[in-house]
């Protein structure tokens, strides 16, 4: 099966859960209900080699990672964490393996956002302008500070610029087109 282009990181697999092989996910995001409703998950490992020394990376480049396919039988929320059964586990000793290792699913089978409501997957790329028409940058993350999302910009000379992500501004966003409009200056 071919890994699809649009995989998302969403969680990292810990203990196994229970008796029967189901593996404990700690989520990416406070919401997950991508991974409770996607019906397909992608697991990452790192590219076994056989006779070979594989030294493990604190944080192995995404495109080192091989990806296995896995069919969800059933999830549920448990906690802050998510328990899941996965075709082909069976046995908490084949959880056990999967420790570690993260959760991805294919950006494509995300469920349509409620209006006004974004992925912030989608905000990332995104060009920011002003009210004025003034390029600020482009978005390179999307930080939750507790009260609200920030939305943190680099502009074409490197500065970085950290924008509240609240309406009051943040005027338009349209992720179809990769831009947003934003009441702020850049000496803010």
């Amino acid at each position: 099966m071919n890994v699809p282009d649009d995989l998302v990181e969403l969680g990292r697999i810990g203990e196994p859960y229970g008796l029967k092989g189901w593996i404990n996910v700690l989520p990416s995001s406070e919401e997950p209900d991508v991974l409770l409703k996607s019906k397909q998950w992608w697991v990452s490992r790192l590219p076994s080699s056989e006779g070979a020394v594989v030294r493990r990376a604190a944080q192995p480049k995404f495109e080192d990672l091989v990806f296995e396919p896995f069919r969800v039988l059933q999830s549920k929320p448990h906690s802050s964490r998510i328990v899941a059964h996965l075709e082909g586990i069976e046995q908490p000793e084949l959880a056990a393996q999967f420790k570690g290792r993260r959760v991805y699913v294919s950006r494509a089978r995300f469920p349509a956002p409620a209006e006004g409501e974004y992925y912030w997957v989608d905000l990332v790329g995104c060009r920011v302008t002003n009210l004025e028409g003034r390029v600020l940058g482009t978005v390179t993350q999307v930080v939750d500070h507790g009260a609200h999302p920030i939305l943190s910009v680099k502009s074409d000379a490197e500065q970085e610029m950290l924008i509240p992500f609240v309406a009051a501004y943040v005027v338009n966003v349209d992720t179809q087109a990769k831009q947003i409009q934003a009441d702020w200056q850049e000496d803010y």
